[in-house]
């Protein structure tokens, strides 16, 4: 998964926040059913168990809402899929209608 993870980092322009953590932040937001990236960040902010399962020391800033939806949709579609794919046949996120 490093060299997977490793392509998805930008070669220019500010520092990412690393995809391993964003995939970690995902996974508690279908846990605990958390219903937006928002309220996950909010969480984020204060509990320190989510703090320590996705890697953020305590005197991190949590990552900005805005730019992680549009990284967690690039993320999520290069690297969950592999991980479903070794989960199953039947696991994963429902076809789309028409394809």
């Amino acid at each position: 998964m490093d060299r997977t993870f490793r392509e998805l980092y930008s070669r220019t322009g500010r520092p990412s926040v690393p995809p391993e953590q964003l995939l970690r932040a995902l996974l508690l937001q279908v846990l605990y059913s958390i219903r937006s990236e928002r309220l996950l960040m909010e969480q984020l902010e204060y509990n320190l168990l989510f703090r320590w399962f996705v890697g953020l020391e305590m005197d991190h800033r949590v990552w900005d809402v805005t730019p992680n939806k549009r990284q967690l949709t690039a993320a999520g579609g290069g690297v969950r899929r592999p991980w479903l794919a070794a989960a199953g046949p039947g696991v994963g996120p429902p076809a789309a209608a028409g394809r």
